[in-house]
């Protein structure tokens, strides 16, 4: 009760002559010894509802509403909420780390902490274990004693004492959180902060276009992943910078016109065309403000193709990346954009992304550190990347801004504390870069992956704030990569073993390789092969998007669908011919048929090959050519060595020689070999009926030259 009327009599205070308490208390140690419990433990959690204005003004009222939750298994009596704040602003962002972290403020200064009087409040008498009880306050902002503009650690304090334990009050629990403080009139030189807004997703789209999942449908929803992306960017089409997979625009569009989708591993008509078609205007219509840089193709991985010498497929996704997008968007792109995955990038990668016509790479800050004595680097956005074409741009998105985009908040209490730590770091490198003397900077907030999941509960208002924020204001990308860019000297951080890692694996890549030799074989046999290879080569670009790395048993299940298809096209074009043919003598003419099912006209070749080859002598065909749904014979010229049939293979030839398809099996025998035996016989016969002739004569000579003797004796 003592320490309820003493709260009272403050509360009275403060409420009566706030200007006179908020000047009095950043040099007020704590109002009572207070002993603090295992924060580790946390008996009591601090759940936050309502945290408002989140930018405080002089005279504006800080709303707080929230819950204290016995996380302990045990009762916990007289709870109280009071608040505290840093005496001072937090100075660098590295005393905002200690502070959410530890302690409320930046460790060497005196006090420690501040505790606010007149708002302390008494939630509850006893709070059972696993129970929570709801508090709310208002304080006039002009009672909490800031005194210098700045970031302000800030924190809700629980007290309260467990029964037969604690004999005094001691903190049971503590939310910590950030307040900054403007008032009108501060002197503060605004940082420019762009925000990139990438849309992309998970390309699992086959040769024929069927979604082989029901991911991007749901994603399109309004409270999707895409629609809410959407949806948040269009009300801030103008602090947004829009950058697209062009892969993704493409599978909405075709969505809007009807599609199909496996579902319980059947093939069915979708749903959602109207969603699509929903969805794709609302894009043409935001990205018409800034406009929309892309993306090369299905977002490649550039690294992981490079380093499987697959380079050509890099090239191929960003020249057709614009094209692809305009085509969905019906506008042209502003540029093209390569968002390096996890925000590293390889040399070799980055020469062929140079080389094929991207200017601007994103990369994380910390993939480009300064080298020493730099002066301060937070606010520098751009650098320069040499490369074997010239050099080109590196976007440096800042790690601190990213860390907190990079998990969608799960409640109410991680959305505020988010965005006010979003707040107090921008704010904290504003008052840095202005107490250095630095020029104009710039802060990029970007998702760590172009696939990211956008929380309305977090980025409207943060949005909305970062707009109203006096420290901050916004600018594009586009307007970013019009500035010089800086000379700062700097080196390029490490592309080791973890990121070797992480990009595709070697036997997914090589898998692919022998998708695209398959793909060249069966369009170079065919006449006109246009709108044949387009379907083939975009989905094998699908299947090599850095997005797999995340989900590599879909990748796999789409490069094995576009095997299956491209096997079932191949086989189109076959060798009809079985059976056994036997020549009339040790050569011959072997008949081929050969069928064309595909809808155009091919030429290919054909050779026949003897298992063993020694016994077969035969010369190729070239240039048979076949109309579309046609067949064709031709005679091969064929010398078989043996009497013995023989396996044989018929094999058709692409133009430069390589085989085609599967080979048929037939097999071959010469008749002359059999002709041959036969006369062996017939002469061995002879020489059999001569040789008993022989001896039979022999004989009657023996038994006449006997009785001869017999008689001329007698």
């Amino acid at each position: 009760m003592i320490r309820l009327a003493l709260a009272l009599l403050l509360a009275a205070s403060a409420a009566l002559t706030p200007l006179a308490v908020a000047q009095a208390t950043p040099a007020v140690p704590a109002l009572s010894p207070v002993t603090t419990a295992d924060e580790d433990a946390a008996p009591v959690r601090i759940v936050l509802e309502t945290l408002s204005p989140a930018i405080p003004g002089e005279r504006s009222t800080l709303r707080i509403r929230g819950r204290v939750v016995n996380a302990s298994d045990t009762v916990i009596e007289d709870i109280s909420v009071q608040l505290r704040r840093s005496s001072l602003p937090l100075p660098t962002r590295a005393d905002i780390d200690t502070a959410a972290d530890a302690a409320t403020e930046a460790e060497g200064r005196e006090p420690t902490d501040v505790p606010l009087p007149g708002t302390v409040i008494e939630v509850t008498d006893r709070l059972p274990a696993g129970e929570f009880a709801s508090f709310s306050m208002r304080v006039p902002v002009s009672s909490l004693g800031f005194t210098e503009p700045g970031a302000y650690a800030f924190a809700l304090e629980a007290k309260g004492r467990e029964p037969g334990v604690d004999e005094f009050e001691v903190r049971q629990g503590m939310l910590r959180t950030f307040l900054p403080w403007f008032p009108r009139g501060a002197a503060v030189e605004p940082v420019s902060l762009a925000w990139l807004w990438p849309l992309a997703g998970w390309p699992a789209q086959s040769v024929s276009g069927v979604l082989l999942d029901n991911q991007t449908p749901e994603e399109l929803q309004p409270d999707g992943r895409l629609g809410e992306l959407v949806t948040i960017g269009q009300r801030h089409q103008a602090t947004v910078s829009w950058i697209a997979d062009p892969s993704l625009l493409q599978t909405i569009q075709g969505m809007a016109q009807g599609y199909r989708v496996v579902q319980d591993r059947t093939i069915v008509v979708g749903t959602e065309d109207a969603a699509a078609a929903t969805w794709l205007e609302q894009v043409a219509r935001a990205t018409r403000v800034t406009g929309v840089q892309t993306l090369p193709y299905a977002d490649v991985d550039a690294s992981s193709l490079t380093q499987a010498g697959m380079s050509t497929d890099v090239v191929r996704a960003v020249t057709q990346g614009p094209r692809v997008a305009s085509t969905a968007l019906g506008d042209q792109t502003d540029g093209q954009v390569y968002w390096a995955p996890f925000g590293r990038m390889d040399q070799p990668a980055l020469d062929v992304l140079a080389s094929a016509g991207v200017t601007t790479v994103v990369l994380s800050g910390d993939a480009m550190p300064a080298t020493d004595g730099q002066a301060v680097l937070d606010g520098q956005a751009i650098a320069a990347l040499p490369t074997d074409a010239g050099a080109i741009r590196a976007v440096l998105t800042d790690p601190g801004l990213t860390r907190l985009l990079a998990a969608p908040p799960r409640t109410a209490s991680e959305v505020i504390t988010t965005r006010q730590r979003f707040l107090a770091e921008t704010a904290s490198v504003a008052l840095t870069l202005q107490e250095a003397g630095a020029p104009d900077r710039t802060l990029v907030a970007a998702p760590p992956t172009p696939r990211w999941t956008a929380a309305s509960t977090l980025l409207t208002p943060l949005l909305r704030a970062t707009r109203s924020a006096p420290w901050l204001q916004p600018v594009t990308l586009s307007e970013l990569l019009t500035e010089p860019t800086p000379t700062t000297s700097r080196r390029r951080g490490g592309y080791g073993e973890k990121a070797r890692a992480d990009e595709l694996t070697r036997r997914y890549v090589a898998a692919i390789a022998r998708a695209n030799e398959d793909l060249s074989t069966f369009t170079s046999i065919i006449d006109n092969p246009t709108g044949v290879t387009e379907p083939f080569s975009e989905a094998l670009l699908r299947a090599s998007s850095s997005a797999w790395r995340s989900q590599p048993a879909t990748g796999t299940e789409l490069l094995e669908s576009i095997q299956v298809d491209l096997d079932a096209q191949t086989a189109k074009v076959r060798v009809l011919s079985e059976g056994a043919v036997t020549l009339s003598g040790d050569s011959g003419k072997v008949p081929v048929t050969i069928a064309n099912d595909l809808d155009r006209s091919v030429t290919v070749g054909v050779v026949l090959q003897g298992r063993p080859s020694l016994r077969l002598d035969s010369r190729p065909i070239e240039g048979v050519q076949i109309e579309a749904g046609k067949m064709a014979s031709v005679d091969l010229s064929a010398r078989v060595v043996g009497g013995d049939p023989l396996a044989v293979d018929v094999q058709l030839l692409g133009p430069d020689g390589e085989e085609y398809g599967s080979p048929a099996e037939i097999t071959v025998s010469s008749t002359a070999y059999a002709r041959a035996a036969a006369w062996v016989v017939a002469l061995a016969f002879v020489a059999i009926v001569v040789f008993v002739i022989v001896g039979i004569v022999r004989r009657i000579h023996k038994a006449r030259m006997a009785s001869s003797r017999t008689a001329a004796g007698t």
